[in-house]
């Protein structure tokens, strides 16, 4: 499954978390490029996006490590097109890729409600 194709959902809504690691040392260059991402997903220009939450995983002692992770919110296939066919999404994307700011791909986990 891909972002492209995502599956079916029993409400049609589609939701998802997505856990991006940035290398060490990339971790505000990265959070700044979701940050963009997010400030987008949030405002009207995204209708279709209901939730754009991000977070960082963090240690037993309240340490944040390099782990983001979204909990996103959509209103089917077309919502997350439109928010992956955003410019700032497309930029956090090429330039994660050019300037190496993650470390291995983005984990998407979809789901569905009960």
């Amino acid at each position: 499954m891909s972002l492209e194709n995502p599956p079916p959902t029993s409400s049609g809504r589609l939701m998802l978390i997505a856990t991006l690691r940035a290398k060490p040392g990339k971790e505000e260059p990265l959070g700044a490029l979701i940050k963009q991402v997010q400030d987008r997903a949030n405002s009207e220009e995204e209708p279709g996006t209901f939730t754009y939450r991000v977070t960082r995983r963090i240690d037993a002692e309240g340490k944040r490590l390099s782990d983001f992770v979204i909990v996103e919110e959509y209103a089917g296939a077309a919502g997350i097109k439109e928010h992956t066919a955003a410019a700032p999404f497309k930029n956090m994307i090429q330039t994660a890729q050019e300037q190496g700011l993650m470390n291995g791909e983005v984990l998407i986990d979809f789901l569905d409600e009960l």
